[in-house]
C-alpha cells in the first residue's frame, strides 16, 4: 500500500446536514456576480489585458469599457433569462485506503458506492487527494462534499447564434461570461456548503481572498493537477446524477452544457492545491 504524507489524521469530521443528493432548481443572478473573478473574466476570458498601458491608462480602460460591458451582460442576461443556475450536490461518508478513496452509501455505511483513485506525488510532499481523509481503518467514517452547477443551455444556444451570425466579440463576452458565472456559483455554493458543515468561520471575509483559496479546506475539479483524470467525472455523475439539472457527459467527459463545472470537496485543513 501506498505511504501516506504527513498530514494530520485525527482532524475532527464535520456534521453533514442530510446524507446524499439535493437538487437546487434556481439560484439568484446577483448572488453569483457578486462572486465573479473579475481578473480571470476580463483578462482571461475576454483578453483585456494591460501590455504596455500604465496603471493609470490601463485603469481608465477597465472604468470606461470594460466595466460597462461587464455591467450591460448582467442587465441583459438577467432580464432576458439567458443564465439559468442549477445546482446537485451532496454529502457522502467515505475514507481512504491508499491511494483511493471510497465513498459509501447514504444509508449504509458498510455499502461502497464509488471508488476514485488519486495519483500521488513521486517526491516531494507525496501528496495525494485521498490523504485529506480518513484511512479506512479508522473507526469513524470521513465527509466528502460533491458538485456539480451549471448556468444552463440557453447560454451555450445564444453564443452559438452569436458565432454563426460572424458576431464575434459578442460571442467572446457572452461565452467568457457564461464561463466564469459558472466558475462564480461554484465558489458560492462551496461557501454555502462550508456554511452547512459548520466551517464557514475559518473562510475569508473578502470575496478577493476566497479567489486565493484563503478558507478551510479544497475544492478540487477533474482534469486540474491534483486529479487530473478527466474520467472521474463518471463516478461523479454516478453518485450526484446531474442530469437532473440537465447536465451529460460527452465522450471525452467534459460537462455539457459548456457552461458548467464540477468538484469534490475536502474539508481536511491541510488540503490544498498541489500538482502530481
Amino acid at each position: 500500500m501506498a505511504v501516506r504524507s504527513k498530514v494530520a489524521t485525527n482532524i475532527n469530521v464535520p456534521t453533514p446536514p442530510f446524507l446524499g443528493t439535493r437538487v437546487v432548481e434556481s439560484v439568484p443572478l446577483q448572488q453569483i456576480y457578486s462572486f465573479i473573478n473579475r481578473v480571470a473574466l476580463f483578462r482571461g476570458q475576454w483578453q483585456f489585458k494591460r501590455g504596455r498601458l500604465s496603471d493609470a491608462a490601463y485603469a481608465a480602460l477597465i472604468e470606461e469599457q470594460v466595466d460597462p460591458l461587464f455591467n450591460r451582460l448582467c442587465r441583459e442576461c438577467d432580464a432576458e433569462q439567458i443564465l439559468t443556475p442549477q445546482v446537485v450536490y451532496g454529502y457522502f461518508r467515505c475514507a481512504s485506503l491508499g491511494d483511493d478513496l471510497l465513498v459509501f452509501d447514504p444509508d449504509d455505511n458498510q455499502q461502497i458506492r464509488e471508488r476514485f483513485t488519486f495519483p500521488r506525488q513521486p517526491a516531494r510532499k507525496r501528496s495525494c487527494v485521498s490523504d485529506f481523509f480518513r484511512a479506512d481503518d479508522t473507526e469513524a467514517r470521513d465527509l466528502i462534499g460533491l458538485m456539480c452547477v451549471t448556468m444552463g443551455l440557453r447560454v451555450s444556444e445564444r453564443a452559438r447564434t452569436l458565432f454563426e451570425s460572424n458576431a464575434y466579440s459578442d460571442y467572446l463576452y457572452l461565452h467568457g461570461f457564461g464561463v466564469e458565472c459558472a466558475e462564480a456559483l461554484a465558489e458560492l455554493w462551496h461557501k454555502r456548503m462550508q456554511q452547512e458543515m459548520g466551517l464557514a468561520v475559518d473562510d475569508a471575509s473578502s470575496i478577493r481572498d476566497l479567489f486565493a483559496q484563503k478558507y478551510r479546506g479544497s475544492r478540487y475539479s477533474f482534469g486540474y493537477p491534483a486529479c487530473p483524470d478527466m474520467s472521474d467525472q463518471e463516478n461523479l455523475f454516478r453518485l450526484l446524477k446531474p442530469d437532473r439539472i440537465g447536465c451529460h457527459l460527452t465522450e471525452n467527459w467534459q460537462i455539457d452544457p459548456e457552461q458548467s463545472t464540477s468538484a469534490i470537496i475536502a474539508h481536511h485543513p491541510e488540503a490544498k492545491y498541489f500538482n502530481v
